[in-house]
Parts: C-alpha cells; sequence; structure tokens
C-alpha cells in the first residue's frame, strides 16, 4: 500500500516541484481534511489562504482528488468482496470517518485498467490531452513496481 499523499508529493516533486509549498502546507491536514479543502468552491477565506479560483492553475489539487477518487473507489471494491456480516462491521467502526487514502500495490492489468481511468479522470478535470498523458504516465509510474523488480522480483544484476 502507498499513501496517496506520497504519490501526489512524488508526482508534483517530478511535474510541478513550485508546487511543493502547496503539498507541504496540504500535508498538515488529515487526508479527510485535504479533500474537503480541495473540493470547496466559492470565494469564502480558506485555512491555505487561497479559493479554489487561485487554485485552478495548480496541479497538486488536480492531482491529490483524482489520486483520492482512485484510492476510494479501490477501497470499495475491497469491501465489495466481503461478506455483508463483515461489513456491517466495517461501516460501524468506520462510521463518519473516512479510511485513510491507501492506494494498493497493482498488477501490471489493473496498472493498465488504473492508468485509463486516472487519464479520464485528469482529462475531465479540464487538463489538455499531453498534459493529461504525461501526468498520467507520472502517476503509473510512481504506482508501479520499483525500478529494479520486475516480473519476477528484484534484478539479480543489482
Amino acid at each position: 500500500m502507498v499513501a496517496v499523499r506520497d504519490v501526489v508529493r512524488a508526482v508534483v516533486t517530478e511535474a510541478a516541484p513550485r508546487e511543493l509549498p502547496l503539498v507541504d502546507g496540504l500535508a498538515t491536514y488529515d487526508d479527510e481534511t485535504v479533500v474537503r479543502l480541495l473540493r470547496r468552491t466559492g470565494s469564502r477565506r480558506e485555512p491555505l489562504g487561497f479559493g479554489w479560483g487561485e487554485a485552478v492553475g495548480l496541479l497538486t489539487p488536480v492531482v491529490w482528488l483524482v489520486l483520492d477518487q482512485v484510492a476510494q473507489r479501490l477501497a470499495g471494491k475491497a469491501v465489495d468482496t466481503t461478506t455483508s456480516r463483515a461489513r456491517g462491521l466495517l461501516r460501524r467502526f468506520a462510521r463518519g470517518r473516512r479510511a485513510p487514502a491507501d492506494i494498493p500495490s497493482l498488477t501490471a492489468d489493473e496498472l493498465a485498467a488504473l492508468r485509463a481511468e486516472v487519464l479520464d479522470l485528469f482529462t475531465r478535470r479540464g487538463l489538455d490531452a499531453r498534459a493529461a498523458a504525461e501526468l498520467t504516465d507520472t502517476v503509473v509510474r510512481r504506482l508501479g513496481p520499483p525500478a529494479d523488480e520486475g516480473p519476477g522480483g528484484p534484478n539479480p544484476a543489482r
């Protein structure tokens, strides 16, 4: 499992390093608060010191919200595979708070499907096709196996 906030930091470091202060500021909040802040619209004064209007040109909110959406979908998929009794217990424990936004380890097929989903989400959030594709590749690279691992495990040459 990898935390959404860790993937966001890695992607922003590579794609938009000038936004790292924003990532650092958001990192002081829990995942639920970050998503709530980034989803807000309007002209209210926000704890981050900007409204959505100022954040539209930034990649960090888009990356964070897309990855959170993916993590929540994957968490829902995992819960759907459990029995109804276990789901009831899980709901009782989780009532009122969201689970931390984590993305599980994914197979190559799952990464390919995720790539298509993330590309679509970035495009729907207003990124042009080229930027969406580049950002999607960065996300998938961060979620895939480490560079020294292939399908058979660690590279024996190292």
